[in-house]
C-alpha cells in the first residue's frame, strides 16, 4: 500500500491538470503518460464477464472470491499484500434502474459524499464516497439494469481518492 501512496504523491501535481480540465470527464489517455513518465508500473486486468478492463497499480493482486461472496454478486477482488487495501468488483440487477436514477438515489442517500456523475472513457458512472462504510465507489448501470460497482477502500487512507481516480480513469471496454 505504501507504494501506491508514493505514486499518489508524485502524481498529485501532474494529474491535477488533466482531471481539472473537465471534472465530469476522465480519460485514460490523459493519465497514462503521467504514469509512464514517473516509471510507475501496473497492468490492465480484463474482467471477461463484464467486457471491461481496468489498470491496477503494482501491489494490488487478484485473490480468489469465496463461493458465498460470488453468490452475493462479487465478480473480482484485488488486495495489497497485508490485505488492508482492496478493490472489489460487484454486480447486481435492479430491475428498471437507469444511471440517472442511480445518481439521484446516491445523492439522496445519507452517509454518501462527493456524489458525481462522470464519463470515463465513454462510460457513464456514478462516483461517491461512503463515509459510513469507508470506501470509494464507481457504479455503472448497463441497459439490462445491472449495476456494476467498483469499490476501493479504505477511503480514510491518505491519498486514497487520487489512487481511486487513477484506477477509475483506466476503466474502459476491453478490446
Amino acid at each position: 500500500m505504501k507504494k501506491l501512496f508514493a505514486l499518489v504523491m508524485m502524481l498529485c501535481l501532474l494529474c491535477t491538470a488533466a482531471v481539472a480540465e473537465d471534472a465530469s470527464t476522465m480519460n485514460w489517455s490523459d493519465v497514462e503518460p503521467t504514469l509512464a513518465e514517473n516509471n510507475q508500473s501496473g497492468e490492465f486486468v480484463v474482467l471477461d464477464q463484464l467486457g471491461l478492463k481496468v489498470w491496477l497499480p503494482e501491489g494490488l493482486n487478484a485473490v480468489e472470491v469465496s463461493e458465498a461472496d460470488a453468490a452475493a454478486g462479487r465478480l473480482a477482488l484485488f488486495t495489497d499484500a497485508d490485505q488492508t487495501a482492496y478493490l472489489a468488483v460487484d454486480a447486481m440487477n435492479v430491475e428498471g434502474m437507469t444511471i440517472d436514477q442511480y445518481y439521484e438515489n446516491a445523492k439522496a442517500t445519507e452517509g454518501l459524499s462527493d456524489v458525481e456523475m462522470i464519463t470515463v472513457n465513454g462510460l457513464n458512472a456514478v462516483v461517491y464516497k461512503s463515509e459510513t462504510m469507508n470506501f470509494w465507489s464507481a457504479s455503472l448501470v448497463d441497459t439490462n439494469s445491472n449495476i456494476i460497482n467498483f469499490v476501493m477502500g479504505p477511503a480514510s487512507e491518505e491519498g486514497s481518492q487520487l489512487v481511486f481516480s487513477i484506477i477509475l480513469a483506466s476503466l474502459q471496454i476491453a478490446e
